[in-house]
């Protein structure tokens, strides 16, 4: 039995679009188990508990790549990391399923190389990265289908306030709703802004952060799917908000705050909301994946 620990993501970090991602301390803790045949599921949704499973055919693809063979396994979860709301749920499950691979055939660990598969099953690298290596990462797949990840520091200070509703959002949903074409001056918006966001990460300069977040790749077509998206926004920004943004392609919401006394003043005002918006303390996860035994 091993057990592997993937942290929750929450990617683009408004002006980073498909290339940045930052690690938080929310977790799905993920067991592997050989059995002697067949495959069994525990402590996953119904809906979840079948051969299309994504952690299963994670693993299945990645022992195809190692040449490696098992008879049977049992996967476990734990889940801490809400389903298709913005915060990396189908990143954790391609991570574990690449772990379980490598850790049930003994086949030495190597992060790299399980960052480049899980790129491949992905499709993108800004979620998977920070999920592997923890933090604030920065990602990209080369012309040569070549995986690259930057990882950079984030000052513990940070407080990453998740704003999770009670509604889903899928990630095919989300990219159905952006426009084919980008206009060159949004596009030089949001990657002027880059660098900015990165330094303000690494130096804890909520000014600098709060002038410069900002994006208009994706948020201003996505926010229109998530319900109530201005009210939070207002009530965050009337509160306190030194930068506000929608976590992966959403349902949450991320808003960070200098101060954490405010919280509950946030959470006050989003319990008068309609969706059942939940605050959740998040500090930056600088580990990525763990195995725990």
């Amino acid at each position: 039995m091993v057990n592997v620990r993937v942290p929750a993501t929450s990617a683009n970090v408004g002006c980073g679009f498909d290339s940045l991602g930052i690690a938080l301390t929310l977790y799905t803790t993920f067991g592997f188990e050989k059995l002697d045949k067949g495959v069994e599921f525990v402590g996953f949704e119904e809906r979840f508990s079948n051969e299309d499973n994504l952690v299963y055919q994670t693993l299945l693809t990645t022992l195809k790549k190692l040449n490696k063979t098992i008879s049977g396994v049992r996967i476990s979860i734990e889940n801490d990391v809400p389903i298709c709301r913005g915060l990396g749920s189908s990143s954790t499950c391609v991570v574990a399923g690449i772990y379980g691979a490598y850790l049930l055939t003994d086949t030495p660990v190597d992060k790299q190389e399980i960052f480049t598969t899980a790129n491949e099953i992905e499709g993108h690298p800004d979620n998977v990265s920070p999920a592997i290596f923890g933090s604030l990462s920065s990602s990209c797949t080369t012309d040569n289908k070549e995986a690259v990840t930057v990882k950079y520091d984030v000052d513990e200070r940070f407080n990453f306030l998740a704003l999770i509703p009670d509604f889903e959002t899928s990630t095919e949903e989300a990219r159905k709703v952006m426009p084919e074409n980008i206009k060159l001056q949004d596009a030089i918006y949001s990657l002027s802004r880059l660098g900015s966001v990165i330094k303000a990460f690494e130096t804890y300069d909520l000014t600098l952060l709060k002038k410069v977040m900002g994006d208009k790749i994706h948020e201003p077509y996505r926010k229109v799917i998530i319900h109530e998206y201005e009210e939070v926004k207002n009530i965050c920004e009337s509160i306190d908000s030194a930068a506000f943004f929608i976590s992966g392609s959403g349902s949450t919401l991320m808003n960070i705050v200098s101060d954490e006394k405010n919280i509950q003043k946030i959470q006050s005002e989003l319990d008068k909301l309609n969706y059942n918006w939940k605050a959740i303390l998040l500090k930056v996860d600088k580990e990525g994946t763990v195995v725990l035994n």
